[in-house]
């Protein structure tokens, strides 16, 4: 596959909003108008069984990042209908979020629910929080986190179910096959020129407590 990033070879670029509606079409009013400024009770509740979410964020230099959370349902924190806390598990310990808060505390966040078409976006500001009493609410197998990421709403709406739908995403029978794919493992030897098989590699992070999920 070639690198080149050109976009030399391809034609007919949308250039405009106006020629961006006049192919896309324009949304209803109602579609517009279902933006809220803060939480409420069905997105609470939507949140309150979420399990799974996406944060985006960016680094100083523009670039996006996106970051997957996970935990058991309920793992995110409603403090108020303006305010809550997602917490830090342990992970590879590049925390890209928490270093692109830091300089950017603009960030999005889309929450998933398993078997659940639609969606949840929310777009608002972030601080990372080192709250003791915080950290304590979200205390799993009894640990607690070492963080967690504060964010404040500024706009919400559920997301058309359309894309899940269409990607079959929770019909197992529908999955294709990625039992040929290679492993984190696999990819991390491969991608970072690690001097050792993939069984190896797996070794050292259990041994090194790199795999622990509390």
């Amino acid at each position: 596959m070639s690198s080149d990033n050109s976009f030399s070879s391809y034609t007919d670029f949308v250039n405009s909003a106006e020629e961006l509606e006049k192919i896309a079409g324009v949304p209803l009013p109602q579609i517009i108008d279902k933006e809220l400024s803060a939480l409420d009770q069905m997105c609470r509740d939507f949140i309150a069984i979420s399990s799974f979410c996406l944060i985006a964020s960016a680094n100083p230099d523009g670039h996006l990042d996106i970051s997957p959370r996970g935990d058991p349902a309920g793992f995110v924190q409603i403090l108020s209908d303006t305010m809550f806390a997602i917490p830090d598990r342990p992970g590879n310990k590049r925390v890209d979020t928490f270093h692109n808060v830091l300089k950017d505390p603009r960030v999005s966040v889309i929450f998933f629910v398993p078997g659940k078409m639609e969606t949840l976006r929310i777009r608002g500001t972030a601080r990372i929080s080192a709250d003791p009493n915080l950290l304590a609410t979200m205390t799993v197998n009894d640990h607690p986190p070492k963080l967690a990421l504060l964010i404040h709403v500024e706009t919400v709406f559920a997301h058309c179910p359309k894309c899940v739908m269409r990607s079959h995403l929770w019909q197992p029978d529908d999955w294709p096959d990625s039992s040929q794919l290679p492993n984190m493992n696999a990819m991390m030897v491969k991608h970072a020129r690690i001097k050792s098989t993939p069984e190896e590699w797996f070794e050292h992070l259990k041994k090194s407590g790199e795999l622990d999920l509390y």
